[in-house]
């Protein structure tokens, strides 16, 4: 009878409407997660390219506890961001007539996604899962901050994906207003300055310059926030009409 209850207490609390709720805020959370992960592991401001080895070993061996637990926190973050990716794609199915490709397009790019905030996750594990010395440290800061920056084409074509969804929609009023798809459309091209992190170990074009880590750092958390903003004020919208 216990049991009975507590299946039925649960059925009747997992929803679709609040699972659709739990899942848009989890894109917030995705951004949270990752900015309290670069914090905690001393990464805001991120490490110098220029350090030599011996600088970066000192600076994670200096961060040990935070370091570690920012790889489970950008772990979470990437979860996080494939649940927000399918309370997307949900939202974008409501558009009339849209082709079906291109909500399943983003899905698709969504769980792509995942990969880049795993490989940034593995990185940092390694980095204080035993002392590897300066130099193999060194090499996996590199590789922590290439995999944090590299992987942007799979948002490119994800961002791009809700830009055109939401600029197809013809209806008197739309699914998600064109304000959301002008910032998804610009996210990519900020986080394209990225591309050339490897050549540069100074200036601007550095991990750490100035046209790359804030500006992605930004835009990343005005797309997500105001993609969920919008998505959350729809619910409410479908709710009071109902």
């Amino acid at each position: 009878m216990i049991f009975d209850s507590s299946f039925w207490y649960l059925a009747n609390t997992l929803t679709t409407r609040r699972w659709e709720y739990c899942a848009i805020t989890c894109g917030s959370l995705s951004a949270t997660f990752l900015l309290i992960a670069l914090a905690i592991s001393g990464n805001i401001p991120p490490t110098k390219p220029w350090w030599d080895a011996q600088q970066v070993h000192t600076h994670y061996w200096g961060h040990v506890k935070g370091t570690q637990a920012s790889s489970i926190f950008v772990m979470v973050a990437g979860a996080f961001y494939v649940i927000y990716g399918a309370a997307i794609t949900r939202q974008l199915r409501r558009i009339p007539d849209i082709d079906p490709i291109i909500p399943d397009l983003q899905l698709a790019s969504a769980a792509a996604g995942f990969c880049p905030f795993m490989l940034s996750a593995i990185a940092l594990s390694l980095l204080t899962f035993r002392d590897y010395g300066p130099e193999l440290t060194q090499l996996l800061n590199d590789i922590f901050w290439m995999s944090f920056f590299f992987p942007w084409p799979i948002f490119w074509v994800q961002m791009w994906t809700i830009s055109w969804a939401i600029l197809s929609d013809k209806s008197p009023i739309p699914v998600l207003p064109r304000s959301i798809a002008m910032v998804n459309f610009a996210a990519p091209i900020v986080f394209a300055l990225g591309t050339g992190i490897h050549m540069h170990h100074t200036g601007p074009l550095a991990w750490n310059g100035g046209l790359v880590f804030w500006p992605t750092l930004v835009i990343f958390g005005v797309q997500v926030g105001g993609d969920c903003w919008y998505m959350l004020g729809n619910l409410q919208k479908r709710q009071t009409l109902v």
